[in-house]
């Protein structure tokens, strides 16, 4: 029985960091899209904090967390 516990744990353990890995990759596309056109990590940080009207009034960072970076990257491709 602990034997199976510890599966269960684990599978879901893997499953958590596939879906923290698959985030950090899209915040990062994002950024780095931002970075092209903000100039510096600095600034792109800045701008993915603003609360923005194209995305609802949210920003940039909370959209792509949402799962939203398609829409996100769209937007700065539009800039």
């Amino acid at each position: 029985m602990a034997d199976q516990l510890n599966l269960a744990a684990l599978a879901a353990l893997k499953e958590r960091f596939g879906q923290q890995s698959r985030k950090a990759q899209a915040y990062y596309t994002v950024m780095h899209a931002v970075r092209a056109i903000a100039g510096s990590d600095d600034a792109a940080s800045a701008w993915m904090e603003q609360p923005l009207a194209a995305l609802g009034g949210k920003t940039a960072a909370a959209a792509v967390g949402e799962g939203r970076e398609d829409e996100v990257l769209a937007y700065v491709r539009s800039l």
